[in-house]
């Protein structure tokens, strides 16, 4: 009697679950009394339905109250068209709508594989959540995270501590990632290292989409990628194109010929291997005393099939270096022939020497100054007295010149030459000037001043004691002494910082 009034209780009992469209019974072995009277337990091929989802397992309890239910063994919950999982056992709060799967839990969703040891569910806001560590394993990655938390309705993942992503094109490892399987693309919310093909990054902001391949980087973000290093605020970066835009402290560095560029924005296409930098460009190349320092408002970088590479600076373009200083309006330097040349109204120093012509071309190598040639309207002047001020000046159609431990040291001029010079004793005493006209003159330097000048051709010359020389003779013509425009170090460079 007392078997048929417990089965009667638990019948009218399931009645009333089923009538709430909360949990139905659909099947189980055998119906059992619970711990209350509010309880049932079922037990052998146990299935439940609670809204849209289905679970199975070998044993559970019920709460016909409150709707809670714990499930033990072969736990295997689906819910249609969304989530499948599994676990060993899962606790269900009916009135809070949570639930904790336990045991070797798995979950499938969106053609991904979930394998941690405890996920938590939350209906009520259609979140899928662990706290202790899961690999998630999709299409194309295996992601790994201590916490992550899933939003099945919007698709949306959020992965936290010790984030790592691999795929066969790409590794991502990221203090805090967001991943939209919808759009598939990850959100970078903290320190981040991506690792491509033949890219690095690194930021602590940004994005990346996987299906259009395009990318941006914020914050500390740095770009590596062949020898060469892109550092600046935000970096923009398209791989199909391979090209990549910087912008805001901009910082580029090719480790292979030790130079570095600042800036603010920048352009770079890896494909065609063409770049350029601009507003505020500093460039730097070499260390130590023999640094180069360059400024200008644009600086571009080419490099050519066979690995040629040149860069061309634009519009007040300033060098400086301990030995050599420089300015003018446009530049190239050549790395296959070690050539700087300077265009449009140039002017380099040299010790105590001012250097002008209509080109002038400097052969470096290893940053140490080798040669010098001065094409069409060639001007030498040299600063040989400041009270009053007196120049030793040299004239000519071209000019070749040769350095010795960064100073000038010998001279050539090939037709046209014109020469003041101020001749002095051994003690220094100014004994006269000489001035002369030679097509072709060979000077040599001391110091970066006119030691003596020699005349290849019979010079038309004139001798003048000092007192005598006219002052109205001081000066040969298109004489400009432009002390004021040279670089004082690399402090003063209008771009530098």
């Amino acid at each position: 009697m007392h078997n048929k009034i417990l089965f009667i209780l638990l019948f009218i009992s399931n009645l009333l679950l089923s009538q709430k469209k909360v949990v139905e019974i659909l099947s189980a072995n055998e119906l059992k009394a619970g711990k209350t009277m509010n309880h049932q337990k079922l037990v052998g091929k146990v299935i439940l339905k609670f809204d849209d989802t289905k679970l199975f397992c070998d044993s559970a309890e019920i709460n016909s109250t409150t709707n809670d239910f714990v499930a033990w063994g072969k736990v295997f919950i689906n819910k249609k068209n969304k989530v499948k999982a599994w676990g060993d056992e899962l606790e269900y709060n009916g009135i809070k709508k949570l639930g904790k799967l336990t045991g070797s839990v798995k979950m499938k969703s969106d053609g991904s594989l979930l394998e941690t040891d405890l996920l938590y569910f939350d209906e009520n806001n259609a979140l899928i959540y662990y706290l202790n560590g899961a690999e998630t394993t999709t299409e194309d990655a295996k992601i790994y995270s201590k916490k992550g938390f899933y939003d099945s309705k919007s698709k949306y993942l959020k992965l936290k501590d010790s984030v790592r992503v691999k795929n066969p094109d790409y590794y991502i490892q990221s203090d805090t990632l967001e991943y939209s399987t919808i759009s598939k693309t990850s959100y970078f919310l903290g320190p981040t290292l991506i690792k491509l093909e033949q890219e690095q990054i690194y930021c602590e902001d940004g994005f990346y989409n996987q299906s259009l391949d395009i990318a941006q980087f914020e914050k500390n973000a740095v770009f590596k990628n062949s020898g060469q290093i892109l550092e600046a605020d935000s970096i923009y970066f398209d791989k199909t194109s391979g090209i990549a835009q910087a912008y805001f402290n901009v910082c580029m560095q090719d480790t292979s010929d030790n130079i570095k560029v600042n800036g603010e924005e920048g352009y770079f296409d890896q494909k065609k291997n063409y770049s350029y930098i601009t507003k505020k460009v500093l460039f730097i190349q070499g260390s130590g005393s023999d640094t180069l320092f360059l400024t200008s408002d644009t600086l571009v970088a080419t490099e050519d099939t066979a690995g040629n590479k040149s860069f061309y600076a634009y519009n007040n373009v300033q060098l400086f270096q301990n030995e050599m200083q420089g300015i003018c309006d446009s530049l190239v330097y050549n790395f296959k022939d070690s050539l700087i040349r300077l265009y449009n109204d140039p002017v380099m120093w040299n010790g105590e020497s001012q250097i002008t012509g209509d080109t002038i071309e400097i052969l470096s190598y290893d940053n140490k100054l080798q040669k010098l040639f001065i094409k069409k309207n060639g001007f030498i002047v040299s600063l040989t007295d400041s009270n009053p001020k007196r120049f030793d000046q040299i004239k000519g159609r071209d000019l070749i010149g040769y350095f010795k431990n960064g100073q000038m040291d010998v001279m050539h001029v090939l037709g046209n030459g014109q020469t003041i010079y101020y001749a002095k004793e051994q003690d220094g005493r100014f004994t006269g000037v000489n001035k002369a006209i030679c097509s072709n003159i060979k000077i040599k330097f001391n110091n970066g001043k006119v030691e003596r000048i020699k005349f290849i051709t019979l010079p038309e010359a004139t001798f003048y004691p000092l007192k005598d020389f006219p002052e109205s003779q001081a000066k040969l013509e298109n004489f400009l002494w432009r002390s004021i425009d040279r670089p004082k170090s690399k402090k003063s460079l209008s771009g530098s910082n």
